[in-house]
């Protein structure tokens, strides 16, 4: 590529200096500015050094910040203290320093993005599947950062504006009656204990293989995208392809027998519950997506065009192990990178984001094989950062003769606002199908 075709980073001297000499002639400002602005900012190195040099002094005191305190870091940096001197002279007023430190941020940002499409057409001779789409998946990611970076705001608040706005949704609450605050899952005892999904919620759904994960997993799809509002809801199912998924819903919502479903043997009872359960399904707002090995960036994108297109309440990911990233990193590095990407998306989108995850074999060497929170696979981070970590147990698996015969327990192991339990429910294995087993 010829140089001549790169593009110029955008910066504006003026403004960065306006910044900097705001910050020295009121040291007042500098707490509107340290929140929105990081040196690394700047442009131009010599304003990094400057900025950099101004928050040391104005966290050991703002009194330090001063010229003459100033002059012998300039002496050492071989910054003119002329130069200075004419930063804070040419400055109006200093009460504007926020809105151009926006400004400064905002051009950083841009060249951040810049850079990021420069590298990636540098990709422009690669032509093996998996390199092209490891460069991709780079580039999303660090656009991902850039644009978290960019919608980040302040996290400061009084306690009037945040008791305002507490207020105001705890009036909605207290007249809704129902005790749901969030998205209803269809198991009432579930809803009792939860309140529902909460938006900004990750909520972790683990066990072991053959627990019924995914029939759980669509059991929500199919309620939340169909129940009551219809809330627009998008499953990533990264195992599973959208037939497979399409015959458990079925089989689900018709209450056939998915292996009558998968050989076509069904009787005219079953094709009448069958074209009943098409009916139904047709007006669900479900968006399925069945692309293996995706980034959490790459959900993320397709998030947004499934918000732009009909809205977007919640997201589904089945599983957590399967999710893609940058392959330099270790497993556990990996696995704890994607929990915490996948949090914020729940946060960025403002919804519940249920996934999916693995246990230790470690369950199968106990004599009690109901899980713990130690037991969850390849990351402590998967613990931390989950708002709400089930667990689907079935006591019948491991034992022929239990008494739970058809009983699904779902451990409620942590629930950050809220207590922590144990949900029976009706699990009807040759549908695919749970049922709640209290009427609320």
């Amino acid at each position: 590529m010829r140089d001549d075709t790169r593009i110029r980073a955008p910066f504006d001297t003026r403004l960065e200096e306006e910044v900097i000499g705001a910050m020295i002639s009121d040291p007042q400002c500098i707490a509107e500015v340290v929140e929105k602005i990081q040196p690394r900012h700047f442009y131009h190195a010599v304003h990094q050094k400057l900025c950099k040099k101004i928050y040391a002094l104005w966290q050991e005191d703002e009194k330090k910040v001063d010229l003459v305190q100033m002059v012998p870091f300039l002496q050492q940096e071989n910054i003119s203290v002329s130069q200075i001197t004419d930063m804070v002279q040419g400055l109006a007023t200093s009460a504007k320093v926020a809105y151009h430190a926006d400004r400064v941020k905002d051009l950083a940002m841009l060249r951040s993005a810049i850079q990021v499409g420069q590298e990636l057409s540098l990709a422009g001779g690669l032509r093996e599947k998996e390199e092209i789409h490891a460069a991709i998946s780079r580039a999303e990611a660090q656009l991902a950062q850039t644009t978290e970076e960019q919608m980040s705001v302040s996290a400061t608040a009084t306690i009037e504006d945040i008791l305002y706005d507490f207020h105001s949704e705890f009036e909605v609450t207290m007249h809704n009656q129902s005790g749901i605050t969030g998205l209803s899952t269809g198991i009432g005892d579930l809803d009792c204990m939860t309140a529902g999904f909460q938006k900004q919620n990750l909520v972790v759904l683990a066990g072991r293989p053959s627990m019924g994960k995914t029939a759980f997993a669509l059991h929500l799809a199919q309620h939340i995208s169909n129940e009551g509002e219809r809330n627009p809801t998008l499953f990533c199912s990264l195992e599973m392809s959208k037939k497979d998924l399409a015959r458990r819903l079925i089989g689900n919502v018709g209450q056939i027998d998915l292996q009558n479903m998968s050989t076509g043997l069904i009787n005219d009872e079953e094709y009448e519950k069958y074209t009943m359960a098409l009916s139904i399904l047709g007006d669900a707002n479900l968006v399925i997506d069945d692309q293996a090995g995706v980034t959490v960036s790459e959900i993320k994108a397709k998030a947004r065009r499934v918000k732009r297109e009909r809205g977007l309440s919640c997201i589904i990911i089945d599983y957590l192990g399967l999710i893609g990233g940058d392959r330099r990193m270790d497993r556990y590095e990996l696995v704890s990178e994607n929990i915490r990407q996948i949090k914020n998306l729940a946060k960025e989108f403002q919804i519940p984001v249920i996934v999916l995850a693995q246990l230790s074999r470690k369950v199968e060497e106990r004599q009690n094989k109901r899980p713990f929170l130690s037991d969850l696979r390849e990351s402590g981070e998967i613990e931390q950062t989950a708002d709400l970590v089930l667990f689907l147990y079935r006591d019948e698996y491991y034992n022929p003769h239990s008494e739970k015969k058809r009983i699904a327990e779902l451990i409620i192991a942590k629930q950050r606002n809220g207590p922590v339990g144990t949900v029976e429910m009706l699990f009807m294995k040759e549908y695919g199908s749970f049922l709640s087993m209290t009427k609320r």
